[in-house]
């Protein structure tokens, strides 16, 4: 369900560019964020990796799993007061669009429920 949200603190992507991972695809498990628990470092076939939440992995614990949904992880940068809207709630991260139609990642904590 789409959630239009107000943008309560300014968030800066952490990477110019977004990885791509499909959904059955084999990735190296790396390290766990230090702030982030529930997010993996996760490394393709091609030797690119991105953060990835534990919850679209086959497995966290092992060195290699597979990727169980289309997963791309380029964050939006917003700021104070932008509406956004949020269609994918995911261990802590929004996945939302800005009205320039701009997708990506906002920590929950940076946004709050938009009053209609």
């Amino acid at each position: 369900m789409d959630v239009k949200y107000r943008v309560i603190r300014q968030h800066n992507r952490s990477y110019d560019e977004g990885i791509r991972f499909r959904c059955g695809e084999s990735v190296q498990v790396g390290r766990r964020d230090d702030r982030w628990s529930s997010w993996l470092w996760c490394t393709n076939d091609l030797g690119l990796g991105a953060w990835v939440p534990e919850q679209l992995l086959s497995a966290s614990e092992s060195i290699r799993t597979v990727v169980t949904d289309d997963y791309n992880s380029i964050e939006l940068t917003v700021k104070h007061g932008e509406l956004v809207m949020g269609t994918k709630v995911l261990a802590g991260w929004v996945w939302c669009k800005n009205s320039r139609d701009e997708e990506g990642w906002v920590p929950v904590e940076n946004l709050q429920p938009a009053r209609n």
